[in-house]
């Protein structure tokens, strides 16, 4: 259950961050004149944002692979031959 907390947080922080590039680009073309010095800080927030983002997508699919691991059966142990020998396939 927890591994879907960090998802949707992630995925807002992904949505925000777009969000905050497409401010980026409204700052830039939209406006009277291009603002470059607020579009860098802007841009860096932006990247900030949108890479924590994929980080916890990242760790919230780790998580559940995790937990889908831990529940999966152990592979049957090699059959011995009549040498006491495990067979090599």
């Amino acid at each position: 259950m927890r591994f879907w907390v960090r998802e949707i947080a992630g995925w807002l922080l992904v949505l925000l961050g777009l969000f905050v590039f497409y401010i980026c680009f409204a700052v830039l073309v939209l406006t009277e004149g291009p603002w470059l010095f607020e579009a860098i800080f802007l841009t860096v927030i932006g990247v900030v944002i949108f890479r924590s983002g994929i980080h916890l997508l990242k760790v919230a699919v780790a998580a559940r692979v995790c937990l889908q691991a831990q529940r999966l059966p152990e592979p049957n142990p090699p059959r011995p031959t009549s040498a006491g020998r495990p067979v090599k396939v």
